[in-house]
């Protein structure tokens, strides 16, 4: 072999020696030490080191708390409130016991829209508290199932100044919304857009176990608001045990509308109730409308709603209405539907009993296809009468006290059957009383009233039936407990 040739090869093998003995070695692995570091979020994000803390205390204002390492997981998303990923993709918890507060998240009094902030903690955890504060929120938060979300009734302040939503269910109607809990927020609805809205907003999924409790909103000072709280069910879809209690609303349209309009004959609404609430200069307070079942409206303060206070509308099934107090303006302070076919073939009809009104209520009460309707120990005094209409047949109206300033108090208007005894009846204050209590219409057959006090007004009669009705009128007696003939 040439030398030229011997000292190629010996630099050739010289040179393969020396890259061997100048390849990178390993980076040596992360090691997890036993101690706690104290960092800020944007420090641990960025910590890079291979000595590893098994935990760490943040400290920025509104966040602090202790994470710990999870050696185990890889691939829980960082979403600043209850998981944080390091640069090198470790993966802190934190500890914590009771509702995630939404701080940790981004949430503050000073954000211009919490709306992403509290949409990203509503997917983090199924307990949340809003700590007290006013807050401003700009874009919708899409509920999920097996969620609570609560405040210090009074406390939490949320203005919605570009949206009237706040609460929306999630676009695709085939995600049902299970077992959730509102609880003690307060809205302030400012905006000035057009269209059909609601503070909060159900329309399209099935819905079981939906609680609103002890929250607050007005939409005094927006442009066209619809309701507070509308929970449509679309056709194919169901809910149940739904509960509104305990809030104080003024809406524009409705304060509380849940429907069922599209499950023609189905009733795919089934235990409803409606308890304890105010609800307020809007045109209906509360409206239960279609094939629904097992609907308890009680305890709740109605107050000048210039349509109905509080409507049970179409084919409503087993409708308890209790203890509910009306107070000032309304066209009827109470509409009542229990049978929608208008052929009273519901068994039982409306349980209506212990109602008043807070001093005179202008407007009335209109009794639509109430079935068998059970009208009792109520007390109403009002410029308008009491009408029963279309299949409120076989009804029993015992130990009322009506008091009306219309031209009759009540009338049962081609309505049979019905019973009425035990009752104060009075339009005394009419100056054109045609009859305190008439019977109307060759429908009205089978009435009876018996053994009530019956105070008419100026001219008339006390009680009459009239174009095919008919009566059977016994030991009812006029205000001074004379018996009228």
């Amino acid at each position: 072999m040439k030398h030229s040739h011997l000292l190629q090869f010996g630099l050739f093998a010289l040179a393969i020696t020396v890259l061997a003995h100048c390849k990178t070695p390993e980076p040596e692995p992360d090691r997890v030490v036993q101690r706690e570091d104290t960092l800020s979020i944007v420090s641990l994000r960025s910590l890079n080191s291979n000595q590893i803390p098994s935990s760490v205390r943040i400290t920025d204002a509104g966040h602090e708390g202790t994470f710990r390492l999870s050696e185990a997981d890889f691939s829980s998303p960082d979403n600043t409130g209850l998981v944080l990923v390091t640069f090198n993709g470790h993966r802190y918890i934190r500890e914590f016991s009771g509702p995630a507060s939404v701080t940790w998240f981004g949430v503050s009094t000073s954000d211009t829209d919490i709306g992403p902030e509290l949409e990203m903690a509503i997917k983090a955890t199924d307990n949340l508290v809003i700590p007290d504060g006013q807050y401003t929120q700009l874009t919708e938060v899409h509920l999920r199932s097996n969620m609570t979300i609560q405040a210090n009734a009074g406390k939490v302040l949320i203005t919605l100044p570009q949206s009237y939503i706040s609460f929306v269910n999630d676009p695709n109607p085939d995600i049902h919304l299970d077992h959730i809990l509102i609880d003690g927020l307060s809205w302030n609805v400012t905006s000035r857009q057009n269209g059909r809205y609601g503070t909060i907003y159900i329309d399209g999924p099935s819905v079981t176990d939906f609680t609103v409790q002890n929250c607050t909103s007005t939409d005094v000072a927006a442009k066209d608001s619809t309701n507070w709280l509308t929970l449509k069910i679309q056709a194919g879809k169901t809910a149940s045990g739904i509960v509104v209690r305990n809030n104080n609303v003024q809406a524009k349209r409705m304060a509380c509308e849940i429907f069922n309009h599209d499950n023609y004959n189905s009733y795919a609404g089934k235990t409803i109730t409606v308890s304890g609430n105010n609800f307020h200069d809007c045109h209906f307070g509360l409206s239960l409308s279609g094939p629904l079942s097992g609907l308890t409206v009680n305890n709740n303060y109605i107050k000048n709603c210039s349509l109905f206070g509080i409507e049970i509308a179409g084919a409503a099934q087993n409708v308890t209405i209790t203890n509910n107090k009306f107070e000032g303006v309304f066209d009827k302070f109470l509409e009542g539907s229990n049978d929608g076919d208008g052929n009273g073939s519901i068994v039982g009809g409306m349980v209506i009993t212990g109602n008043t009104t807070v001093g005179v209520c202008q407007g009335g009460v209109q009794l639509h296809n109430g079935g068998a309707t059970q009208f009792s120990k109520n007390v109403f005094k009002m410029t308008g009468m009491l009408e029963l209409l279309h299949s409120t047949a076989g009804g029993t109206f015992s130990e009322n006290v009506i008091e009306s300033a219309a031209n009759k108090a009540v009338i049962c208007d081609n309505t049979p059957n019905n019973t009425f005894t035990n009752n104060t009846i009075s339009n005394k204050s009419s100056t054109e009383n045609q009859a305190t209590f008439m019977a109307y219409g060759s429908g009205a057959t089978n009435t009876v009233l018996t053994n009530n006090k019956l105070i008419k007004g100026s001219g008339g009669k006390s009680y009459d039936a009239v174009l095919g009705a008919s009566c059977r009128a016994s030991m009812n007696y006029d205000e001074a407990g004379n018996p009228i003939p």
